[in-house]
């Protein structure tokens, strides 16, 4: 009887530190939010300067600002121009609140090659550059922004 019980025991402990690692490598789930957008008109930008985004255009134009949530860590950006050739884009936070306006913290030529991380709760400004940069020769005309805000990379 002793023995049956202490075997028992034996294999109830064993098989209990098997799953309690199994418990405790619990991996966070991705969460995303998808933000489309269409513009008519590319923002008047400069490259490297932060514009101002025209809330009042009759137009849409390609500058936009997202709010984001505390949980939203990451970002991806894809921008298909009319033009068929890959336009411009700013990434721009208020993340030095010791400076007037935005600082930019990522620029490209059509679409991200991967997650960029943001500063979390903060508004996110995505803008269409009219002139390409020194990487990114294309003109913008009109088209459309499509942005993914995650958790994770």
């Amino acid at each position: 009887m002793k023995r049956s019980t202490v075997l028992l025991l034996v294999l109830g402990l064993v098989f209990a530190s098997l799953a309690a690692p199994a418990v405790a490598k619990k991996k966070s789930k991705r969460v995303e939010r998808v933000v489309e957008y269409t513009y008519q008109v590319p923002s008047p930008a400069v490259s490297g300067v932060v514009g101002a985004c025209v809330a009042d255009a009759p137009a849409s134009t390609g500058c936009n600002e997202i709010a984001t949530s505390t949980k939203e860590r990451y970002v991806t950006v894809a921008v298909t121009d009319a033009s068929g050739q890959p336009t411009n884009w700013y990434l721009a936070q208020d993340t030095d609140t010791a400076i007037t306006g935005l600082e930019i913290f990522a620029s490209g030529c059509g679409e991200t090659a991967g997650p960029i991380a943001i500063t979390p709760g903060l508004a996110l400004r995505v803008q269409v550059g009219a002139v390409g940069g020194p990487d990114c020769p294309g003109v913008a005309t009109t088209g459309d922004v499509k942005v993914v805000l995650s958790n994770l990379p």
